[in-house]
């Protein structure tokens, strides 16, 4: 049975996505299929705590549900759903806002970096907004797990506003080319919905593609360009690292409990930590992609190569030190605006253009790129990497003190932006250097933040501290924290939009814990944070001793730095 779900946004993003994941996994089991054009529908589930005003469900079966029951037992309420739904009539049609007459179909990509919340955040918003407004609507998520509700040529032509809400390069993007679309940040289009999708139903047809930015991001569109490059290159990276993460732990925690030498778990270890070597490679590779296309991938990937310890290993160089994190971004951007620029540059007749791609720029690039890893990118940022190793090592538990507090500062800073992920990408290099550098701080912070505000929604009007929380954001919160306990520090980043002050709160709280952890002897090396990592520690109580401490500190911030608290 075709179903549609419909989810009402002041429930909460978080929230929101939550019920949609769970609810999409247990729709399969149930025989339902969730599906986003109300025409279509056969059943419509609303959580909520009204039915909406929509023509388009007249006839059909509805049923409204409490969302704490979707998500506490999704299969029970979807039975519950299609045996309790009753035909559907709704009220007097209203007026469209005048921005919105005419246009009835909006279709929009939407993908982030990681591919988890703002990509689903993004695409809620988009779908309830046009939902309230009685406007068809299709969204494409180009997720971590794929691309879904893929937007089909016929989608594209019939669509009467096209959105992209994307902060990484996606896939198919010719679709759009010489088509007139929106495109903005999933950040902007989650803060700014009602401005956004307005301006994309106001275009006109027959104006060429264009890019809306928002007004005060105009100044820093050359910080923006960078950024972006940089995100999306970690976009790819990511799996990297969690897919070796994933092999090593599995060969640990076997390990345990049974002598895994000379067994297949051996080389699940080894292969695990070869292909976590394999990040800044990756990382350069995509890089120089996301600049220049796919000549630049093969002399971005040569480029990562060498700045890493693939490089030092394979041929087994004595007194090497890799360029790490920087200088796989040094080496990224210098491969793609060279192989732009040559591309740009050499003109060949039409015949020969095979030969220049083939031949002539990887060619030039690939002796170019050696000669600046080798000469200039390499001996600079190695040294770098040489005096911060030693600099941090000789200080002994203060130098480890010092970088594990500027790692978690790093990381809970902007909870999965670029800042965070610059963090994560140093730790993950640094890691196993010394004694000094390991991966703790950087897994505790990942989740202290979200845990944190979890922590301020149940002590919220509790024990004499202020009552600042709504309805709706105390179960955002609640959502906060079983997000953090499973890694995603993204159930935080409602309240830091709401309120940009708990930015410190959260940098204070990730500290807090990081030191205690240290104090405690804790040490983590795997790159797997909250409960994926906690048993691989040296100093399981310790670990969850320091994620506890580090959250009660964001949770007393969240309630005393409220707005609300404040006046």
């Amino acid at each position: 049975m075709k179903t549609l779900l419909i989810i009402d946004a002041g429930l909460g993003q978080a929230r929101a996505y939550m019920a949609k994941t769970l609810l999409s996994t247990a729709a399969q089991k149930a025989q339902l299929e969730l599906i986003d054009n109300p025409n279509d529908a056969e059943l419509a589930i609303v959580l909520g705590a009204t039915l909406p005003a929509d023509s388009a469900l007249n006839g059909k079966k509805v049923y409204l549900g409490d969302i704490n029951r979707a998500v506490a037992h999704p299969e029970l309420f979807l039975g519950e759903a299609r045996s309790h739904a009753t035909p559907y009539a709704a009220p007097a049609a209203t007026a469209l806002p005048a921005a919105t007459h005419g246009p009835k179909r909006i279709v929009a990509v939407t993908a982030c970096p990681t591919g988890v919340a703002h990509t689903f955040m993004a695409a809620n918003k988009i779908t309830t907004w046009a939902k309230e407004h009685n406007i068809e609507v299709k969204v494409e998520t180009q997720g971590s797990d794929g691309v879904k509700n893929r937007l089909t040529k016929q989608d594209i032509a019939s669509a009467t506003a096209i959105i992209l809400a994307t902060d990484v390069p996606i896939q198919d993007a010719e679709r759009f080319e010489n088509v007139p679309h929106l495109q903005t940040r999933t950040q902007e289009l989650i803060k700014h919905t009602d401005r956004y999708l307005r301006q994309a139903l106001a275009m006109e047809k027959n104006v060429t593609a264009t890019t809306v930015e928002d007004e005060d991001d105009l100044p820093r569109s050359a910080y923006q360009t960078f950024i972006g490059h940089i995100m999306a290159a970690i976009s790819y990276m990511l799996p990297v690292v969690v897919m070796g993460g994933l092999m090593m732990a599995t060969a640990k925690i076997t390990g345990q409990f049974i002598n895994i030498d000379h067994s297949p778990f051996s080389v699940l270890d080894k292969v695990g930590f070869m292909t976590i070597k394999f990040m800044y490679p990756v990382f350069a590779m995509y890089l120089a992609f996301s600049v220049a296309g796919k000549p630049a991938l093969i002399p971005g990937l040569i480029g990562g190569i060498m700045s890493d310890e693939v490089y030092k290993r394979f041929f087994d160089i004595e007194g090497f030190m890799p360029s790490g994190f920087f200088g796989a971004i040094g080496i990224g951007f210098f491969v793609g605006y060279l192989v732009r620029w040559l591309n740009d540059s050499i003109h060949v007749r039409q015949q020969l253009t095979t030969i220049k791609t083939m031949l002539i720029v990887p060619l030039i690039t690939g002796i170019t790129l050696v000669m600046v890893m080798e000469y200039l990118i390499n001996p600079i940022f190695g040294s770098l990497n040489q005096l911060m190793v030693v600099f941090f090592t000789s200080a002994g538990d203060t130098g480890r003190g010092f970088y594990s507090a500027m790692i978690a500062a790093g990381t809970a800073f902007d909870l999965g932006g670029p800042v965070n992920k610059a963090a994560g990408s140093v730790a993950l290099g640094l890691n196993g250097m010394s004694e000094t550098f390991d991966l703790t701080a950087r897994e505790l912070s990942i989740v202290i933040p979200s845990i944190g505000v979890g922590f301020a929604a149940f002590l919220n009007g509790r024990f004499g501290l202020p009552d600042v929380f709504s309805r709706e954001e105390k179960t955002v919160g609640s959502t906060s924290l079983l997000l953090g306990v499973i890694g995603i520090s993204e159930g935080a980043i409602p309240f830091i939009l709401k309120n940009p002050r708990l930015i410190p709160v959260f940098m204070t709280g990730a500290v807090a814990g990081a030191l205690v952890a240290i104090t405690l002897g804790v040490k983590q090396t795997l790159p797997l944070p909250a409960i994926w990592g906690w048993p691989l520690a040296t100093n399981v109580v310790g670990y969850l001793a320091s994620v506890f401490i580090g959250a009660l500190i964001c949770a007393l911030g969240v309630l005393y730095v409220s707005p609300k608290n404040a006046r």
